[in-house]
């Protein structure tokens, strides 16, 4: 969330090199996984940014790094993608999640997992401040999302923060064991996106700036 923060600097086709071996591997899911992130791990770069921590907080970095592999897996029913549904507010390309086969209510899209950080008073604060180049009021971080069980604002981790909101969504919040994922509520098509629901008042009251594609519909919102 820090856009000073120094971040390891990989050659992006070396990159590319190891997700293609892991899509195109003959070994079960959970090893070309393993194999993928241990790959990852090796390369200079991720070795000298993961150098000053515990081997705890390595594991946590393998595991985060898992979720983002198995999105990637030809078995999986989803694919992240590029939208421009918000970039005249944003200034940017900003991406979504799209189903690549039918997806039935009450499907759990399991490969699409992430994980909830708990943001503190001061911190959701920070988060909500409008960005100065902008007057309308509206949150720019689409990665805090609100839980309805505990009554507070969260931060999303992982490639489950790709699902952006609609008002008529199509999937809901779904906790799987330590995981976060998304139960599927009515059927999604082939190439349709894959939507959740943040909250009646996560952008503006009753979300009159809201962008997504109900509301364009219907000729509310934003």
């Amino acid at each position: 969330m820090d856009p000073t923060r120094r971040l390891p600097k990989a050659k992006p086709d070396t990159l590319m090199e190891i997700v293609r071996r892991f899509v195109t591997s003959k070994l079960a899911a959970h090893a070309a996984i393993r194999v993928a992130v241990d790959d990852l791990l090796s390369l200079t770069p991720v070795r000298y940014y993961l150098k000053g921590y515990t081997q705890k907080q390595i594991n946590a970095f393998a595991t985060h790094a898992s979720r983002y592999f198995e999105l990637y897996h030809p078995s999986g029913s989803i694919e992240i993608a590029h939208t421009s549904r918000y970039s005249h507010h944003t200034g940017k390309s900003e991406l979504c999640i799209l189903a690549t086969r039918p997806l039935a209510p009450g499907t759990v899209i399991s490969e699409l997992k992430g994980s909830m950080a708990d943001l503190t008073e001061e911190e959701d604060r920070e988060l909500k401040r409008t960005d100065r180049r902008h007057t309308d009021g509206i949150r720019r971080d689409f990665s805090v999302i609100h839980s309805k069980q505990m009554k507070k604002n969260h931060l999303f981790l992982g490639p489950a923060r790709f699902v952006n909101h609609d008002c008529d969504n199509n999937c809901e919040l779904f906790r799987e064991g330590k995981y976060i994922t998304f139960r599927v509520l009515k059927p999604i098509g082939v190439g349709e996106e894959v939507t959740a629901h943040y909250g009646y008042g996560y952008f503006g009251r009753k979300n009159r700036h809201c962008l997504c594609e109900t509301c364009e519909k219907l000729g509310r919102g934003g």
